[in-house]
């Protein structure tokens, strides 16, 4: 994979803002679900491409709760923070142009 998600699209970029904004710290499956509003299946094929990429680490929980699956903990490597505060800029200013252009042109709302 070249260096970064080839596709990028709505639900990447909600999970590289929930990495980034954890700031640091991991995130489990669960919690990046709950943060993005994004379903299980979703979230966790990014975060496949975002390992291929080599954007995010992984590991195992090593004490789980009795009787409860042991996490799964995701954490943006020091590549994959400044690839995702860049990616994640430039798709808000390319938003906000088109926003102020539509507006320009009578298509859109204040």
């Amino acid at each position: 994979m070249p260096d970064g998600p080839v596709r990028v699209t709505g639900p990447l970029l909600a999970v590289l803002n929930a990495l980034l904004v954890a700031n640091d710290h991991e995130l489990h499956g669960w919690a990046i679900m709950k943060t993005t509003g994004k379903s299980g299946p979703t979230i966790y094929k990014i975060l496949e491409r975002l390992a291929e990429a080599r954007w995010v680490t992984s590991r195992w929980e090593e004490d789980a709760a009795p009787g409860k699956p042991r996490r799964r903990y995701y954490q943006l490597t020091g590549h994959g923070v400044a690839s995702a505060r860049q990616l994640v800029a430039q798709r808000q200013t390319k938003a906000a142009t088109t926003t102020r252009t539509r507006l320009a042109f009578g298509r859109g709302q204040a």
